[in-house]
């Protein structure tokens, strides 16, 4: 009897040595083909036509104004994913880019309510002092784990995680508690900031300011990783950490600076949330911009500058699913299932491009 139900063969996943760019993009559209054709499923159970929902869908990439206001929901999640390159690169995997950004909102805004409720910084330095206060908290936030990594041995995976509720628990307690504007009718607001301390210098809009601030932080990064020394240690140590141990490289100091960075940039991603989107602090600030980035970083291959097209891919899906809400009188829970499909898709689509799945018969042969 147990030999008439022995399984001759088992399933073996093969990491891929090399892909092709045209089959990489090939399982990327297909990937978004079938997370569609899936989304597009679930509305027709729950009585939706899908071509109203395909129809809302493709109207935010072709109205001018929605396409703008995906720009906006784009920066945060770029700023972020650009910031999860530089661990990934180095095979440190930081899940703990949402927990950074709302290090960012706190610390920017702690300067904005320096300067509000005590005049201790001039108007000029106020939007400086944000980013730099963003990018400090937001770097000194990932250096945790990073350190702990290196000298405890502890996966970064967990620390980066369940540090994300620490930092938005924080953040709830200073905007439901001291933080909360005395002129706010008792909702948990900060204080609004003032027109100096939001990111509208560019043609005194956030979309063309952020993008400016992505591009340019795209950039740094491109530079960084392609042609410093910084760059090219993180890549050895992300290849084999033997390797770089070999070779003479510090791993505590490279590990924990592009921990550093890392978080500091995605600090930056929040300070554009506060002082771009929302011009305030409030609890829930992201909707989940930082685990978002995550998958966009993977569908870009960690380069810089694919980051920018597909963050915008990405915040039109979120524009999308609130015109959803609107429009067709869609729960909100049904729409970030269908957000997530998408998502579950395109990271399976990313899985394939780098492991190949084998069914071997027992005994090793193929």
């Amino acid at each position: 009897m147990a030999k008439l139900l022995a399984i001759p063969y088992t399933v073996k996943i093969q990491k891929r040595t090399y892909i092709t760019r045209k089959v990489s993009i090939s399982i990327t559209f297909l990937s978004l083909i079938l997370a569609f054709l899936v989304v597009g499923l679930i509305f027709i159970f729950m009585g939706i036509n899908p071509v109203d929902v395909y129809y809302h869908i493709t109207m935010v990439f072709s109205s001018p104004t929605l396409l703008f206001e995906s720009f906006k929901r784009a920066i945060p999640i770029g700023l972020a994913a650009l910031g999860l390159s530089i661990a990934f690169r180095m095979n440190f995997w930081n899940i703990g880019a949402e927990g950074q950004m709302y290090m960012g909102m706190f610390a920017s805004t702690g300067i904005v309510l320096l300067h509000l409720y005590y005049g201790l910084i001039p108007d000029y330095l106020v939007m400086f002092l944000m980013m730099l206060a963003a990018f400090i908290t937001g770097g000194l936030w990932c250096s945790l784990p990073a350190f702990l990594k290196i000298k405890m041995k502890v996966n970064e995976i967990l620390t980066t995680l369940m540090m994300n509720y620490v930092a938005m628990y924080f953040v709830d307690f200073l905007i439901y508690g001291p933080w909360r504007d005395p002129k706010g009718y008792g909702f948990p607001l900060s204080a609004p900031f003032p027109d100096y301390a939001k990111l509208v210098m560019l043609l005194g809009e956030f979309a063309y300011t952020g993008l400016l601030l992505l591009s340019l932080t795209a950039a740094l990064v491109y530079v960084i990783l392609k042609y410093t020394k910084l760059g090219f240690e993180l890549k050895i140590v992300g290849e084999s950490i033997d390797t770089a141990r070999y070779a003479g490289i510090n791993l505590s100091k490279v590990i924990t600076l592009g921990g550093f960075l890392s978080g500091g940039v995605a600090g930056l991603g929040g300070l554009t949330i506060v002082s771009g989107i929302i011009g305030r602090l409030r609890p829930r600030a992201s909707p989940g911009y930082g685990y978002t980035a995550i998958i966009v970083v993977l569908l870009s291959s960690l380069n810089p500058w694919l980051i920018i097209p597909v963050s915008i891919f990405f915040g039109g899906l979120f524009v999308a699913g609130d015109i959803l809400q609107a429009a067709l009188k869609i729960p909100g829970a049904a729409v970030e299932i269908c957000q997530a499909s998408i998502f579950l898709f395109i990271i399976v689509g990313e899985f394939i491009k780098r492991y190949r799945i084998m069914i071997v018969q027992k005994g090793g042969i193929e």
